[in-house]
């Protein structure tokens, strides 16, 4: 087992940047340890979402927050999972749950919105949305 404490913070924005935070990272997207989440869901696939899941108090909006009325909410399915866009750019921000218990305190971020990775080299995990 490779144990390691590497973090990294990524600057992430909107294609307009009217949505700008960082996000710390443990351990960093390079890192062998470290993965992307390729969800089969219809949302996940049709908008080529590439997660990872974070921790609330790991993440920093620099800019605007989730609750401004400038970032589009939605909410599809079974209603558990509320999906930010950017309502200028239309850039798909990140989701999280809204269901007690549901992956509580965590924000699923699309790793497309971070400044600098190339999602090319980036380990994935398929997981089967569908069924959530």
């Amino acid at each position: 087992m490779n144990i390691t404490n590497a973090s990294r913070k990524y600057e992430a924005s909107c294609h307009c940047q009217l949505v700008r935070y960082s996000v710390t990272l443990s351990p960093p997207l390079e890192d062998l340890d470290s993965w992307v989440v390729e969800c089969n869901c219809s949302i996940c696939a049709r908008n080529g979402y590439l997660n990872v899941y974070v921790q609330n108090e790991c993440i920093q909006f620099e800019t605007i927050g989730l609750d401004n009325e400038l970032v589009e909410k939605y909410r599809f399915g079974k209603q558990r999972v509320q999906h930010y866009f950017c309502s200028r750019c239309g850039s798909s921000l990140m989701a999280e749950s809204i269901e007690p218990g549901f992956y509580e305190g965590v924000k699923a971020l699309n790793v497309r919105m971070f400044e600098g990775v190339d999602v090319r080299t980036l380990q994935r995990r398929e997981i089967d949305g569908k069924s959530l």
